[in-house]
C-alpha cells in the first residue's frame, strides 16, 4: 500500500479530439462539468499527491475548465506524435520526488475515486507488485499506477503505444484489481459516447 499523498497523477489532456468532432473535446460539458475536470476531481477526492495536467500546445480551454483546482498544467510539444510524449512529458515533470505515478485519461470522465484508493492499497513494491491497474468485467482498464523503479521507462516513452510497453516488459510486475467501477473502460472518443441528455 501507499500513501495516496506520496502518488502524483499525470492526467493526458493533449490529444487531437479527431474522432469527437470539435477541437476542445475535454472540456466539453459531461454531467455538468468539463469532461478532464472529472479525472482531476476523482484523483483529488482519493487524496493523491501533486496533480499534473499534461496539455497540447493550445491549451487555453483546458486551462479555463481547470480553474481553481490545485493543478499543474505542462504543455506536450510533441503531442501530436503520440500519447506516449504525453506520458513522458508529464513524467518527466514529476521527477522522482513522488512514490508512484498514476496515468489517467483526460477523456474517461467516470472512473470513481474509490477505484483510485482501491490501487493505492493494491500497490506493493516489496511484494514485487507495483504496477497496478484495475479490472472489471475481466478486462484491464485505466489508470494504471507506476512504481518508482518504472520512471525511467516512463520518462524514455515516445510514439502511440501509451504506457502498454512498460506492462509487457515487466509483467511479473504487474497486479491486477478486481473493481465495481465500469468507468475504467469507458472513455469519450465521440459525441456518441456522451449520455443521453
Amino acid at each position: 500500500m501507499i500513501d495516496a499523498k506520496d502518488v502524483a497523477v499525470v492526467v493526458l489532456a493533449a490529444g487531437a479530439s479527431t474522432r469527437f468532432g470539435e477541437n476542445d473535446k475535454l472540456t466539453h460539458p459531461v454531467d455538468g462539468k468539463a469532461m478532464v475536470r472529472h479525472a482531476v476531481e476523482a484523483a483529488r477526492a482519493a487524496g493523491a499527491g501533486e496533480i499534473v495536467v499534461v496539455t497540447g500546445p493550445s491549451d487555453a480551454a483546458v486551462r479555463v475548465a481547470l480553474d481553481g483546482l490545485d493543478v499543474r498544467l505542462v504543455r506536450n510539444g510533441s503531442a501530436a506524435d503520440g500519447m506516449g510524449t504525453s506520458i513522458a512529458c508529464g513524467a518527466n515533470a514529476v521527477g522522482d520526488s513522488a512514490g508512484a505515478i498514476l496515468v489517467m485519461l483526460g477523456d474517461m470522465p467516470y472512473v470513481r475515486a474509490a477505484t483510485l484508493g482501491a490501487l493505492f492499497a493494491a500497490f506493493d513494491p516489496k511484494g514485487g507488485k507495483d504496477i497496478v491497474a484495475p479490472v472489471h468485467d475481466g478486462r484491464r482498464g485505466h489508470p494504471v499506477l507506476f512504481g518508482k523503479r518504472h520512471f525511467t521507462a516512463l520518462w524514455a516513452l515516445s510514439g502511440d503505444n501509451g504506457a502498454r510497453s512498460v506492462l509487457t516488459a515487466r509483467p511479473e510486475r504487474v497486479k491486477t484489481v478486481p473493481v465495481d467501477d465500469p468507468g475504467v473502460h469507458r472513455d469519450i472518443d465521440t459525441p456518441g459516447d456522451l449520455p443521453s441528455a
